[in-house]
């Protein structure tokens, strides 16, 4: 049956600054992580609807040094890309301030990723690569003397990452701020330069260039912004922008790119799943490529691309559930800025996190080990096991968190009447509230965290008993609250050393409507 709609995103919650490229059967995808560990999202599928979550890829030092990246810094934009026989993927590391290239090889249908990067001596961010009869150009958004930024190219020499030429301007932009996020693309006998324009908020926009010669010069578009929601504040999707082109195994072209599902809340506008992943079938019949129509639509009608409907599946956007049956951690999973292998065990069908003393405030490395939110509607729910836990002077419990100074917490810890006090944090900024929202005998069996649009509410269950409380989502949240790179990450969380948490299931699904009315 050949699909006739499908709905974006295809990849929900923080995944944002996508690339995909086609590599015989699969699309691969790559995209930003910032602070989180292990950086450089991965994800494949054979029909561009329903993706699997792959190892990602820079896990060590010598690819990747997080440890020193604040809030919203960390793995900027991403590029991938496939060249004789190997993957190639260029980013920028913030916390370093370096841009480089990770190479990988497909063996036995996983990639080995090399623990050595190749840098790459320039001044800017969001690098892209093209190959051309043996010449490598990278593409990057170039910070000038002047404080202006402009999109530059110079040629590299791909074994050492040395400047073989430039760097050259290419293009200004099209007059939006923060030209951003350039891809080349060779068609119909033009390199066409893809960019970002207009910040990555509500004026954030697509634009495109081209030039019958790599170095220019480049021609904008008539139509530019070619893709936007800019002046549509209605649409239920907004801040589209930074896209990456590519084609289908049919040669059917795409669009990807990010944007948000801000939820509207007593006339205010703000998000908590983070920039996403859309897709959007490509007409290039013409000189310039017309993306979906020109709609950034939630909704994509397949009735007008025939041709590109053929590419897909049923879209399933399937819930996450990690009962640790084989032992192993699913690649869902994220710490903040460095890896918890020397703090977390992971057995059949049992994970154990040991607490640290640091905390969700510290830029750092704390016992927290989170997955995204990935709905608007959404519930977190992770089942303890209390025989195996171990509290004495800690807390551990469930945690969201968007950066380091927003967070809120349901921690239990141990008193000194033998029981254990259910503990409720929640830190905005500089305003930090710890209260004591009930004595219990024993430890929770589960704790949940109940995701709405308005509210997030925790919830501890103790014998037959739930205790709660509630919080405003706009407290953690994209536009109102923190910078826009990031979204909300719900997970595990333990503080002191001499504490440990032992689960048995985590769960993370969508709650629909009917679930709401009760």
């Amino acid at each position: 049956m050949v699909l006739k709609n499908y709905t974006n995103p295809i990849l929900r919650g923080m995944r944002p600054d996508p690339s995909i490229v086609r590599v015989e059967n699969y699309y691969y995808i790559v995209n930003s992580t910032f602070e989180y560990y292990p950086g450089i999202t991965l994800a494949r599928s054979s029909d561009l609807m329903n993706w699997e979550t792959l190892p990602s890829i820079a896990t060590g030092h010598s690819q990747a040094d997080l440890t020193k990246a604040k809030s919203n810094e960390g793995i900027f934009a991403v590029c991938i890309r496939y060249h004789e026989g190997k993957f190639y993927v260029i980013t920028t590391n913030f916390a370093e301030f370096k841009t480089f290239i990770i190479t990988g090889k497909l063996d036995n249908d996983k990639i080995i990723w090399d623990k050595k990067r190749i840098n790459i001596d320039v001044n800017g961010i969001d690098p892209d690569i093209f190959f051309e009869d043996g010449h490598t150009f990278v593409q990057y958004t170039g910070y000038l003397e002047s404080g202006q930024k402009a999109l530059q190219q110079v040629e590299i020499d791909l074994t050492s990452g040395k400047v073989l030429n430039g760097p050259k301007i290419l293009t200004y932009g099209t007059g939006g701020r923060d030209v951003e996020g350039p891809h080349i693309i060779k068609n119909k006998g033009y390199y066409y330069l893809l960019a970002a324009e207009g910040g990555t908020g509500l004026g954030h926009m697509i634009t495109i260039f081209r030039s019958k010669d790599i170095w220019g010069p480049f021609e904008s578009c008539p139509n530019n912004p070619i893709f936007t929601n800019r002046d549509r504040a209605d649409e239920p999707l907004q801040n589209i922008g930074h896209g990456d082109l590519f084609q289908d195994i049919h040669g059917n072209w795409w669009l990807t790119c990010l944007g948000t599902r801000p939820a509207n809340i007593n006339f205010k506008t703000f998000t908590n799943t983070g920039r996403e992943t859309m897709l959007y079938p490509v007409d290039w019949d013409g000189d310039w490529p017309v993306i979906n129509g020109g709609l950034p639509s939630q909704k994509v009608d397949l009735t007008k691309y025939p041709e590109h409907a053929k590419t897909l599946s049923e879209q399933n956007l399937s819930s996450f559930e990690d009962s640790f049956t084989d032992g192993r951690l699913s690649p869902e999973w994220i710490s903040l800025r460095n890896s918890l292998k020397d703090r977390l065990s992971v057995k059949t069908n049992n994970l154990t996190l040991i607490g640290s003393n640091l905390t969700l405030s510290d830029l750092s490395t704390p016992s927290f080990l989170g997955i995204r939110q990935t709905e608007q509607n959404e519930t977190f729910e992770v089942e303890l096991n209390p025989e195996q836990c171990s509290l004495k002077d800690g807390q551990l419990g469930i945690a969201v968190t968007i950066d380091s100074g927003h967070f809120a917490s349901l921690t239990v810890k141990k008193n000194d009447h033998d029981t254990f006090d259910l503990i409720k944090t929640v830190h905005v900024l500089d305003l930090v509230v710890e209260d004591k929202i009930a004595e219990i005998n024993t430890l929770p069996s589960k704790f949940s965290l109940i995701n709405h649009p308005a509210t997030k509410e925790f919830v501890a269950e103790v014998n037959d008993q739930k205790l709660s409380f509630k919080v405003a989502a706009m407290h953690f949240s994209n536009e109102a609250i923190s910078a826009l790179n990031t979204g909300d990450m719900q997970g595990l969380y333990v503080v002191g050393q001499d504490t440990k948490m032992s689960v048995n299931n985590v769960k993370r699904f969508k709650i629909d409507q009917e679930q709401q009315l009760n």
